[in-house]
Order: structure tokens, then C-alpha cells, then sequence
């Protein structure tokens, strides 16, 4: 088999990786383990509709937050590397100053349009201002993130997750055991506070911020950060448009219980790749230079392996999830089956996606391509499997998709790596 990394230094680094991602992976472990707990007392104490709506605000924030970080965060890992310590300083001033800019618009946005909004099912107004608050923390703890990333600040990182989490476990057991409250505006704004947590020790003494705004740094960034956000936001609208289209077409139970089975799983994934997978690798790959060629065409020989690995841990996790939130949560095989494929597809497709980043403005253009071109077909398919197949079919809709998107960026990336044909 041959080796992606030829020589001695090249070895360090793969060690240096592995020894920064079981680091990461530790710290997280520990809060990952804190937020399974609290998804498992909200799945318990909520009714299977209350569920829907809680997810539905969950879903919504992540969609929220994409025009706050406006892709920001991918540019960073880019351009700060390559910065000077005085460019640096004003890169993060500029950046700070536009954040600020985009929560005001935002929230103001967001107000104007509530009723507008709250027509969709399961939505109050309240749980729309939650979900914008929700965002809008949520958006500087991506920035934060980001530079300690970049500085490879593995603990920092994994502290304010930690601090976060144990917040978010002692807020539901209080709210729960010691006053039997079960409100889920109350969880919403226990998952706001743990945001505040987490961004409070992320930021502190993070680094040097020049505040000032530089025109020829804003207009460079932003126009790479674009195109970042533009796929972000569709590969967030698609994993949110089956929640709410299934919330639209079928009844609050149907809801309830696909949202239930897919919030947690996915929100679980993406803590393991986005929170300790690629947190790790992309500071390694882009501050030290890998071979991505090598890399690409090492993944293509082990795809089958990382397939049935990626369901295997899926299926795992989906089951002690729905054992713990007990008998109003059935264990449908077909569902878990579906879940796991759609996953794995998923994280094929996430990590080839994230490889992009280290193309510049020319990875940030076919990132967007490859889901824009197809995007109207995603949505189409996932209102025809639902209309024609109920609750089964808008977990078909999930798999068919994600495997579309998996199949598309492995062609991509056969081409550009010389393994066409």
C-alpha cells in the first residue's frame, strides 16, 4: 500500500495530527457524552410534537447563522496563515467590525419579518427570537473557533466545549429534577447561555484585534467567503428542508418522530467531523503543506471500509439514542437502516468538500457548484418521496441525496487526480 507520507518529516506530521485529534477528541468525548444526555431528558420529558418544534429551532438557527459567519471562517483558515502579524491584526479588526454589522442587520430582519415566519407549523414567535439569539452566539463561537484553529490551539478549544456542555447537562438536571419544570423555551435558553459560555472562554486573550475596517481586506475575503456561504447555507437548507417539509405535509407525529431521529444522529456527526476531525486536519494540511493528490486517491482505495464504518457507528449511536428516549420512540429498521447510509454518505462527501478549502476561490466555486446545479432537484425529490411514500420516503429522500452529492465530488475529484476511467 502505497504511503502518503514519503519522508521523516512528513511522518511527524501525521503524528502530530493524530496526537492533536486524540487530544481534541478527549476533550469533546466528555461533551459529547454531556449533550447525549441532555438530548436524551429533552427527548424523555418532551412529547414527541414539543420535539418538533424544539429541533425546528435548533434547525433554524443553523440556517440563521450561515449569513452571520458569511463564510468567514473557511477564508480564515486560508489567508490568516499566510498573513503577517500586523495584517493579521487588522484581518480579525475587519472581520470583527463586519460580524457586528451583520448580527444588527439580522436581528433586525428577523423582527420584520416574525409574522411572516410564524406561519410555518410548529413555530411561535418565541421560538423564532430564540432561535436568532441562538444563531447569533453561535456565529462568534465559529470565529472564535476559527483562530484557535488556526493558532492550533487544540486545548482552549476543547475547554470552552467542555465548559459549554457541563453548563448545558446542569441547567436541564436543575431545571428538570429540582423544580420539575420541562418548558422548551427554557431548554432553548439553556443552549443560548452554554453558547455564551463557550464563546466567553474561547475569546479570552485569543489574540491581537487592530479594531479598524480595511476596504482592500474586506472586499479580498469576502469575495472568496461568498461563495463559502453560499454553499454552506445550501447544504444547511437541505439538511433543514426535510424537517420542514415533512413538518408541512405530514402530521405533527410524523414530524416528531423523523425529526427525532435525525436532529440528534446529525447533530453528533457533525460535533465528530466538524468539531475534532476537521478541526485537526485542516490547520495540518493547510499549515504544512500535505500532497491533497496523495491524500484523495489514499481515501478512494478505502472508501468501502469508510462506508461500513461510518454506518456501523451510525447505527450504534441512532439505537442507544431511541433505547434511551424510550417506548414512544419505535426502533423502525428500515429508518436506521436509511439514517446510517444517508450518514455515511454524508461524511464522504463532507470530507472531500472540506479538501476544497485549500484550493482558494477556485475549491470555493466548485464547492458551490457541485450542490447549487443540483439543489432545486434535492428539494424536489425529497416533496416527491414524501408525498408518495409518507415518513419512509422522506428518509429515502435523505439517503438518495446525500449519495448524489458523495457521487459528484468523487467524480471531481477523479478527474482532477488523474484516476478518470
Amino acid at each position: 500500500m502505497r504511503r502518503i507520507f514519503k519522508d521523516e518529516s512528513q511522518s511527524s506530521i501525521l503524528i502530530i495530527f493524530i496526537k492533536n485529534f486524540l487530544l481534541l477528541f478527549a476533550f469533546r468525548g466528555f461533551g459529547v457524552i454531556a449533550n447525549l444526555v441532555v438530548t436524551i431528558l429533552a427527548g424523555r420529558t418532551l412529547s414527541v410534537e414539543l420535539m418538533s418544534e424544539y429541533n425546528l429551532v435548533i434547525n433554524l438557527s443553523n440556517i440563521i447563522v450561515i449569513p452571520l459567519v458569511m463564510g468567514v471562517n473557511s477564508s480564515l483558515l486560508k489567508i490568516l496563515p499566510e498573513s503577517s502579524p500586523k495584517d493579521r491584526e487588522d484581518i480579525l479588526g475587519t472581520v470583527l467590525i463586519g460580524n457586528i454589522a451583520l448580527c444588527l442587520a439580522v436581528s433586525v430582519i428577523g423582527f420584520l419579518v416574525t409574522p411572516l415566519i410564524c406561519r410555518l407549523p410548529n413555530l411561535t414567535p418565541c421560538s423564532w427570537y430564540l432561535a436568532i439569539a441562538l444563531a447569533i452566539v453561535t456565529n462568534g463561537c465559529i470565529l472564535a473557533d476559527t483562530v484557535l484553529k488556526v493558532d492550533e490551539r487544540f486545548t482552549r478549544l476543547g475547554v470552552a466545549k467542555i465548559a459549554g456542555s457541563v453548563f448545558l447537562l446542569i441547567s436541564y438536571l436543575t431545571c428538570i429534577l429540582l423544580f420539575h419544570d420541562t418548558d422548551i423555551y427554557k431548554y432553548a435558553v439553556f443552549n443560548v447561555i452554554g453558547q455564551i459560555v463557550v464563546l466567553s472562554v474561547s475569546v479570552y486573550k485569543i489574540a491581537k484585534i487592530r479594531f479598524s475596517f480595511r476596504k482592500d481586506i474586506a472586499k479580498s475575503m469576502y469575495k472568496i467567503s461568498f461563495m463559502y456561504m453560499l454553499s454552506w447555507l445550501l447544504i444547511t437548507g437541505l439538511n433543514s428542508a426535510d424537517v420542514l417539509i415533512i413538518s408541512g405535509m405530514r402530521p405533527k407525529y410524523d414530524s416528531g418522530i423523523f425529526s427525532t431521529y435525525q436532529a440528534g444522529i446529525r447533530n453528533y456527526f457533525s460535533i465528530f467531523y466538524n468539531d475534532i476531525f476537521a478541526t485537526v486536519m485542516l490547520p495540518v494540511l493547510i499549515n504544512r503543506g500535505i500532497d491533497n493528490k496523495g491524500l484523495v486517491k489514499k481515501v478512494f482505495r478505502l472508501l468501502p471500509v469508510i462506508f461500513a464504518v461510518l454506518c456501523a457507528g451510525t447505527t450504534a449511536v441512532l439505537l442507544v439514542l431511541l433505547f434511551a428516549f424510550g417506548q414512544k420512540y419505535p426502533v423502525i429498521w428500515l429508518f436506521v437502516f436509511l439514517e446510517a447510509a444517508g450518514i455515511a454518505f454524508q461524511g464522504i462527501y463532507y470530507f472531500l468538500n472540506s479538501l476544497l478549502v485549500t484550493e482558494g476561490r477556485e475549491g470555493a466555486k466548485t464547492s458551490f457548484e457541485i450542490l447549487g446545479k443540483p439543489f432545486l432537484l434535492f428539494i424536489i425529490i425529497i416533496v416527491l418521496c414524501t408525498k408518495l411514500f409518507g415518513l419512509t420516503g422522506t428518509f429515502i429522500s435523505f439517503t438518495l441525496n446525500q449519495a448524489i452529492l458523495a457521487l459528484l465530488l468523487i467524480l471531481r475529484y477523479r478527474k482532477t487526480t488523474g484516476l478518470a476511467g
